[in-house]
């Protein structure tokens, strides 16, 4: 074999470990870098989903205080009874204008320290009242990613929007690698940044933009060239316009479970989000929060649209009972029906989907 095929040969070899490398990358820096988060021994892989948790409000308030510390508890239990392999925050965190200083972050850390003290693995969306006057997303996303196990990340200036990123996830280690390669996910996580809200120069928005639905289908084919497609969800915080499409018709479909008192807020404009994800072949389901008395599911086409229940005391709602959306996927069966219900912050589980 003479020098020069011997330098094509490598330099093939090169720019294809390069490809597969970028494809799995997470966007972090030198110390900061996560190690790869795997299936369980067991072949699970299970997600807990906090959403609009509102941490700051009415500080000055007897309830204000009182609500944090209540949504903080109906975190760490969740947590202790669940014991997921993953968190996901889509989004509201805390409610930027109630806040009364500038120290903002600290209701960060103070909403993570479930997390935190537990030792469990997350990823964040925002939604549109976690940034303003007081606080950036840029300073959430800085306080988040101090702590090693927070996989929250910025997409890059190209992406309008902060939290558009994606979290690759392996198979189970215990198993035989020889056929399918260690580098290739069996499940990816995606996150979106829906934005809306203020911040010091004016407001957003309320919709993921079109230059990131572009980023996810080249982003979507590039894995797809290499690996086939793999099993996904998708997080963000405002519903789409298909949500409220089923929610005008959940009447009709009682295999949707979950709360539905609540009107449905979608993205506008309607930048072809969901028709992209169903368009890639890849996405299973996707969840959201920011209508807080929806906490329902229902298959739409190939994928199935998620409400996730409130978690949070804040938000301005009263009369009923906090909770989180859990999923589990199974490695054996990632293309098929995932376990997926709601538990609620008394311990009780409500809301298995699909229903009967």
């Amino acid at each position: 074999m003479n020098s020069k095929l011997i330098y094509l040969l490598l330099t093939a070899l090169a720019v294809s470990c390069s490809v597969a490398y970028k494809i799995g990358q997470n966007n972090f820096e030198g110390e900061r870098k996560r190690e790869p988060i795997y299936f369980n021994e067991n072949g699970k892989f299970k997600i807990v989903n906090f959403a609009d948790l509102h941490y700051g409000e009415q500080q000055d308030s007897d309830w204000g205080p009182e609500n944090d510390v209540k949504s903080s508890k109906v975190m760490k239990d969740i947590l202790s009874w669940e014991r997921p392999d993953f968190v996901a925050f889509t989004g509201d965190q805390i409610t930027e204008e109630y806040l009364v200083t500038p120290n903002g972050t600290d209701y960060i850390d103070m909403l993570l320290q479930s997390v935190v003290e537990g030792n469990y693995r997350w990823g964040s969306t925002y939604g549109n009242h976690d940034s303003g006057i007081l606080i950036s997303r840029e300073d959430i996303l800085a306080t988040e990613q101090k702590y090693p196990n927070a996989f929250t990340q910025n997409g890059g200036e190209a992406l309008p929007g902060t939290t558009n990123y994606y979290v690759p996830i392996y198979p189970p280690k215990n198993i035989s690698r020889s056929d399918i390669g260690e580098s290739v996910p069996a499940l990816v996580l995606w996150f979106f940044d829906s934005r809306g809200g203020r911040s010091p120069v004016g407001g957003f928005p309320a919709t993921v933009h079109e230059a990131v639905v572009q980023w996810f289908k080249e982003e979507s084919e590039k894995m797809i060239s290499r690996w086939g497609p793999v099993p996904s969800f998708a997080y963000f915080h405002y519903p789409t316009n298909e949500y409220q499409h089923l929610h005008k018709e959940l009447y009709l479909h009682p295999e949707c479970t979950g709360q539905r008192d609540d009107i449905v807020n979608p993205q506008d404009p309607d930048t072809g989000l969901i028709r992209a994800l169903i368009a890639s072949g890849m996405v299973k389901a996707t969840y959201v929060g920011h209508n807080h008395v929806n906490g329902w599911c229902c298959n739409y086409g190939t994928m199935v649209l998620c409400y996730n229940r409130q978690t949070g005391h804040g938000g301005g709602w009263i009369g009923w009972t906090r909770g989180a959306r859990v999923v589990e996927v199974s490695y054996s069966h990632r293309w098929g029906q995932d376990t997926n219900y709601v538990r609620l912050e008394t311990g009780e589980i409500v809301d298995h989907f699909p229903g009967k």
